[in-house]
């Protein structure tokens, strides 16, 4: 029983270790976030284009929205939003 209880805690400090370094699971992510104020003319396509990088553009705004909630791709000026 002792030996498989070291092996639990090992495990987990083993998985606490790999999300720290970022090779944790892709949800893990979301927990490192900042964010951005919607002014005139923006839009969620814009906005994520402009962070996307090497990334498929439609994959950041479906984690924009996961992120706030959002049930549309509405935005509006003065609305906060967090970003991936």
């Amino acid at each position: 029983m002792v030996v498989v209880l070291l092996l639990l805690v090992a495990m987990g400090v083993a998985a606490g270790v790999d999300a720290l370094l970022g090779h944790g699971a892709e949800g893990l992510d979301l927990m490192r976030t900042s964010s951005v104020v919607v002014v005139p003319g923006d839009t969620l396509w814009s906005i994520a284009s402009g962070m996307a990088g090497e990334r498929d553009v439609r994959e950041v705004i479906d984690r924009i929205q996961l992120l706030n909630g959002l049930d549309s791709a509405s935005i509006e000026p003065g609305q906060v939003l967090e970003l991936p």
